[in-house]
């Protein structure tokens, strides 16, 4: 009779009042076969984690233990010939950039072959996320977006909440791939996407606002567009026919500047503008629709006295992937109105 079923049939032969049975059968080897998910998402639904790395105390693992997210047909690795006991591990989900995305650790208990399910978390807790960013480049309707190739893009830098540019590879999130953000916190951020051509020159721009949830990762898809570039100075006057004053003379230490679509008749920054030091003149803009804009400046000066560009200036021109530089500038007039 097997060891481990003698135990439990001379326990009830017996007319003891109790019977503690101790286990102590034979242990035996076996496979270890994890399968995982990513918070409740599978590897097709995670689709910027490329892999899980793995670590088990005391073992040496195939491949430094790191393991695609999805292979022999499931989401999972089997790993093989363990000796029995319990072992303790853990796992990291990393997306294609190498950055740990969700984590998990625990134990498991080989006595032959055994299976493994762990859902890891998100890193930084369920009060965080992050998003994955894919982006396209514009296309003629009903036709295909282009590839990169297609496009003229080499790299794409990329940053959200105004934090640090981060430059990648264009095909990494073009094409059916997709980058991933840093962790964020929930509720609204910015995202700002350009495309770079092989000169480094910025040829398409996305710029808009997403939304990521507590615990969820969010798509978002950068929908660029085509860029061209301004360069404008500015001047300052007392009035018609008088000389032109300094920066200090006039006392002004930042000039506000617009752009006014003239077709749409909408402020390209708001209703505040873009603001430069004085000494900086002239400025160069460079994530500009192309179009015909209407141009405005104003400053504040010293002992109350203000400055503003005239309605009647000349439109200025804005065509796609021109970048005029400061030697291309051109500058305007800000007479005293007060």
């Amino acid at each position: 009779m097997n060891a481990r079923l003698l135990a439990p049939f001379l326990c009830l032969a017996a007319f003891s009042s109790g019977c503690v049975i101790e286990d102590s059968g034979p242990r035996y080897p076996g496979d270890v076969r994890l399968m995982w998910t990513f918070a409740g998402a599978r590897c097709d639904e995670a689709r910027n984690i490329e892999g899980v790395d793995i670590t088990i105390d005391g073992e040496l693992l195939e491949n430094g233990g790191q393991y695609p997210c999805q292979a022999n047909g499931f989401d999972g690795i089997i790993l093989h010939d363990f000796a029995p006991g319990v072992y303790t591990f853990s796992a990291v989900g990393v997306d294609y950039n190498n950055v740990a995305r969700y984590s998990y650790s625990g134990s498991f208990r080989v006595d032959g072959d055994v299976s493994v399910n762990i859902d890891l978390s998100l890193n930084g807790g369920q009060n965080s996320s992050f998003a994955y960013v894919n982006w396209h480049f514009p296309t003629e309707v009903g036709s295909q977006y282009p590839t990169c190739g297609q496009a003229g893009v080499v790299s794409v830098d990329a940053r959200v909440d105004d934090g640090a540019w981060v430059n990648f590879d264009c095909y990494e999130g073009s094409e059916g791939n997709s980058v991933s953000t840093p962790t964020l916190t929930p509720g609204q951020h910015y995202l700002e996407v350009v495309a770079l051509d092989s000169f480094g020159l910025p040829v398409y721009y996305y710029g808009g606002a997403f939304a990521v949830q507590s615990g969820v990762p969010a798509s978002v898809t950068a929908e660029t567009y085509a860029i061209g570039g301004a360069a404008v100075g500015w001047k300052f006057y007392e009035g018609f026919n008088t000389p032109s004053l300094s920066c200090a003379q006039a006392g002004v230490t930042e000039v506000g500047i617009n752009f006014k679509d003239v077709y749409t008749g909408l402020w390209v920054y708001g209703d505040e503008g873009q603001w430069f030091s004085c000494n900086e003149s002239p400025a160069v803009f460079e994530f500009l629709r192309p179009g015909r804009y209407f141009v405005s400046f104003k400053a504040s000066g010293s002992g109350g006295r203000y400055y503003e560009s005239r309605s009647d200036l000349a439109p200025y021109d804005v065509f796609a992937h021109d970048f005029p530089g400061a030697n291309d500038a051109l500058d305007a007039p800000l007479y005293r109105v007060r």
